[in-house]
């Protein structure tokens, strides 16, 4: 933690020399306080969630910041709203008791959207990720964007009133390629109607709160990432297949972008040219050959007729259906991606969500061993495979809160990983 004395020490005999018009010397010393000051929030303010309850004296001494640092740094996370007081705890033997404090639950919240395929769904959730099943808004998804943008508003605002919370940001899942740094989906393969649009730009013109969007399995990564299963995990990959192949990655603590944010399209590397078409308008990309759409048009191709995942996994549950050669084909087409993000992001974890495990008891376990067999021994062997819900309107909830944290300022690994 840095504080502000520790800085510069001046000779007070020696006046300092002055800048020249062409010296950053008075830009620096000019932005070093607001610096200092952004790391100290950062900081504090990743304590705090990570610890889920903590003193101020507590804050101090697991950051390094001198009390009067801690102390001001929190009065200014409970004047944004990011944080709130938990209540006094006693302390032991004498002295005063102590205050706790928390991520913000109760006044402040953010709005998770998830817009997918067939549904969006809208929710009002705490600083720290928790929400109510009962406070979830689902509604077909629209035919047009006009209308999509306007029902997701309508939603947003009811989150917003319910219970009369300060909305401080909102966060939009959407499943296609996003350019994060201008915060378009430039092609959406299953929902086209996102195509080189700006939803969350749009929504926040309606509504006044800063929103962004990112793509559902970044989404979901940083869910799990905030307060999932991958919670402290520095190298992690996560693999989605609910809709399209998706893939993201955090390496070394910090989430893996790429230069405009769309890093991770390895479903759409062309694993067979003469493959069926893909919706990015290829033919062969992995995305054919390893997803849960993929799986349900196997199963209705080979029954004749339109099915769900839902129905095959109801079928499959009775005995009246045997989807195993199906099942097992797409497995091993997602055992190639997973074995190559292994491979290449060389990762502690890796997450994998997809509905086919929800079809047969040991599906997990065959795809487990077929991206053993597939990746680099070596590399495999420091891996450890589990599998995540990987729901995309907690991501929606995440994305909004990874935001608002990014803004405080930078994130000193030092302080907060490496606090005793």
């Amino acid at each position: 933690m840095l504080n502000r004395s520790q800085k510069t020490v001046r000779n007070s005999h020696k006046p300092e020399k002055s800048a020249g018009p062409h010296s950053g010397s008075g830009h620096l010393r000019s932005v070093r306080p607001k610096l200092v000051k952004q790391v100290n929030q950062r900081n504090i303010f990743d304590m705090i969630q990570s610890a889920g309850t903590i003193s101020r004296a507590e804050l101090a001494r697991r950051t390094g910041a001198s009390m009067p640092t801690a102390s001001k740094t929190v009065a200014r996370l409970l004047h944004l709203g990011l944080i709130e007081e938990q209540g006094l705890v006693p302390a032991d033997g004498k002295g005063r008791p102590s205050q706790m404090y928390r991520v913000a639950s109760e006044k402040s919240r953010v709005i998770g959207i998830s817009i997918e395929p067939h549904r969006c769904r809208v929710v009002s959730a705490g600083l720290d990720g928790a929400f109510a099943a009962q406070d979830i808004v689902e509604i077909p998804t629209p035919p047009t964007y006009v209308d999509l943008i306007d029902k997701c508003a309508r939603c947003a605002v009811r989150g917003m009133s319910s219970r009369g919370h300060k909305a401080l940001g909102i966060g939009v899942s959407v499943s296609g390629t996003v350019d994060a740094m201008h915060q378009q989906v430039l092609l959406s393969p299953n929902l086209h109607l996102l195509d080189g649009q700006r939803p969350g730009a749009d929504i926040e013109s309606r509504l006044g709160v800063p929103t962004r969007i990112v793509h559902e399995t970044i989404s979901t990564c940083l869910a799990e990432r905030i307060y999932g299963e991958a919670r402290g995990v520095r190298n992690f990959v996560m693999i989605g297949t609910y809709a399209g192949f998706g893939l993201s990655a955090v390496v070394n603590g910090d989430l893996f972008t790429g230069a405009n944010g769309m890093a991770g399209e390895l479903g759409h590397i062309i694993v067979s040219e003469a493959g069926e078409l893909c919706g990015c308008g290829n033919r062969g990309c992995l995305e054919t050959i390893s997803t849960d759409p993929v799986f349900v048009r196997r199963v209705s191709r080979r029954l004749g007729r339109e099915l769900s995942i839902d129905q095959i996994i109801g079928m499959t549950g009775s005995g009246e259906l045997d989807p195993t050669p199906e099942l097992h084909e797409t497995l091993n087409g997602l055992a190639i991606g997973a074995a190559a993000a292994v491979n290449i992001f060389n990762p502690e974890l890796m997450a994998l969500c997809t509905r086919m495990f929800e079809v047969s008891p040991g599906a997990f376990e065959y795809l487990a061993q077929r991206i053993g067999d597939n990746a680099l021994k070596p590399v495999m062997q420091r891996c450890r495979i589990i599998r995540v819900q990987g729901d995309t309107l907690c991501g929606g909830v995440a994305a909004a809160i990874h935001h608002m944290v990014e803004s405080l300022g930078p994130r000193m690994n030092w302080a907060v990983e490496h606090a005793a």
